[in-house]
């Protein structure tokens, strides 16, 4: 289906992560919290979730890992649809932030480490 306000905000040229991260941007100024960028936020985490599956960088180096993504994964930028460009650069550096803080939990998640340590024990 073709909108005229998906006319305004996409170009034909984009990769399909340049339109979700548009769409996105677009859902988050549509609400009352804009500023937070939730939507962007949830998109990035997602992405970066997949790539630490997909990657084969060394994922226990978290910096290394934020460079790869950033270099193979997504944008960090995009223009709105007044050809303003508008970075995200802020929102990364929030997540990877606190990725850092939680990187235990983190690696645990992504080892499928969901049962208790308890339970861990009673399995093996």
């Amino acid at each position: 289906m073709y909108d005229e306000k998906d006319a305004l905000i996409y170009d034909e040229d984009d990769s399909n992560i340049v339109r979700q991260l548009k769409y996105f941007y677009q859902k988050d100024l549509e609400k009352k919290f804009s500023d937070k960028k939730l939507y962007i936020k949830a998109f990035y985490l997602h992405h970066l979730l997949d790539f630490f599956k997909e990657t084969r960088v060394e994922v226990y180096d978290l910096d290394l890992v934020f460079k790869k993504f950033l270099q193979e994964k997504v944008n960090a930028e995009i223009s709105d649809i007044s050809g303003k460009n508008v970075s995200f650069q802020k929102e990364l550096d929030e997540l990877f932030d606190l990725l850092k803080k939680n990187k235990q939990e983190l690696y645990d998640d992504l080892q499928g480490a969901n049962l208790t340590r308890s339970e861990k024990k009673k399995s093996t």
